[in-house]
């Protein structure tokens, strides 16, 4: 569990939301991911967890929860990817509001061949 005091209002604003969730996958022959992330929403902005591509510089997706503050948040989105080979992904947060204090509880990512 982290809490990421002050998240900003960019990604990587703060040196606690660097790496969050680090991962090789490899996406040879994946062609969707299924993003989960577990938080407890502690603040009012709106809240964007990314699953960022570390390997090549690029975001795969982004959910984005304006909703209400809350504990034990599952988030998921499901993403379409056209990418090959092994490739290091992570987890990057921000809100409107970068004094918000989210507290991340973990992600995952499952690969799907549709």
């Amino acid at each position: 569990m982290i809490t990421l005091t002050n998240v900003g209002s960019a990604y990587d604003a703060i040196a606690g939301s660097r790496g969050l969730g680090i991962m090789d996958i490899d996406f040879t022959g994946i062609t969707q991911v299924l993003f989960k992330v577990r938080v407890n929403k502690v603040g009012t902005g709106t809240q964007s967890w990314q699953l960022w591509n570390e390997t090549d510089g690029i975001e795969i997706g982004v959910i984005a929860d304006g909703g209400a503050a809350g504990d034990n948040k599952l988030l998921s989105a499901t993403f379409v990817v056209s990418l090959s080979g092994i490739k290091t992904v992570r987890v990057r947060a921000k809100s409107t509001t970068a004094g918000d204090d989210p507290v991340y509880y973990g992600a995952s990512v499952l690969p799907r061949v549709a």
